[in-house]
This record gives C-alpha cells, structure tokens and sequence, in this order.
C-alpha cells in the first residue's frame, strides 16, 4: 500500500512540475532538455587512455564509469594517438571566416565535380548502347546471311 501511495504522489508531481526548464532561446527549443554533446581536451583524451592502460583488468570498467565513457570512444581515442592525429583540426568543420571569392570557389569546385561524374556516368551509357548496337548489328547481319543461304 505505502509503495502504490508513494508511487500516486510521485506521478502526481511529475504531472503538475515541468521537468524542463522553458527555452531561453528559440531557436533551441528542440533540444531544450537534452543533455548537451560533450567535449574533450587533447589532454583529457591523453590522460584517460594513459590510466585506463595502465588500470588492471578489473579495473578498468571502473574508469569508464567513473568518467561516463565507453570503450569505444577509449579505442578510438587510442587509435587517434599512435596516428599522430589526436589534437588536430577536423577536415570536416566548416571554415567560420570564408571570404565571398573562397565560398563562390567552393561552390563552383563542387559544380564541376557534379558535372564530371555525369559526364563519366554518361560516357558509360554511351559506350553500353555502342556495344549494344554492335551485337545487334552482327545479330542482323547473321539473319540476312542465313535467309540468303535458305533462298538460294
């Protein structure tokens, strides 16, 4: 009884108390209440491969737990490491001060690389219907050859 009378006031109260706070922005109303992605230093990254390495087997879930990470991003980071490529700048992130004339190169450079994939893609279908009428041709000619051997 007490747990159904604890359990009716706790839903209680979570009907009647909003558990999001209300958007200050906007513009970030859809991500209002949704934790917020985090971000590691080089130096963290650094630090939590070195003590989850050197944490004895049964130890090392505890230092995931700890720090609220998963293996996987230990591995990754590991790998980033013996790269050489922990702590450098990302190709994907888009520049933040690209000049009017760098934004129109930009623009035109993946215009023409859209052009030359439909042009290789186009080459293709020309070179199958060439082929294609190539046979059809040996094809008509074959049959002209049998029915003037029939006839004659």
């Amino acid at each position: 009884m007490t747990i159904t009378a604890t359990t009716d006031t706790a839903m209680k109260a979570s009907q009647t108390t909003p558990t999001v706070a209300p958007a200050e922005h906007p513009a970030r109303a859809p991500r209002a209440g949704r934790p917020a992605r985090r971000t590691f230093t080089a130096e963290y990254k650094r630090r939590i491969v070195a003590e989850y390495e050197q944490a004895p087997t049964g130890e090392k879930g505890r230092v995931l737990r700890r720090e609220g990470l998963y293996d996987s991003s230990v591995k990754q980071w590991r790998a980033q490491i013996e790269a050489g490529t922990l702590g450098t700048v990302s190709k994907r992130r888009p520049r933040a001060g690209q000049s009017p004339e760098q934004a129109r190169i930009a623009e035109l450079e993946k215009q023409i690389s859209k052009l030359e994939s439909d042009a290789a893609r186009k080459d293709k279908v020309i070179a199958d219907r060439d082929a294609a009428l190539e046979v059809m041709g040996k094809g008509v000619a074959f049959l002209e050859a049998l029915s003037k051997k029939n006839k004659g």
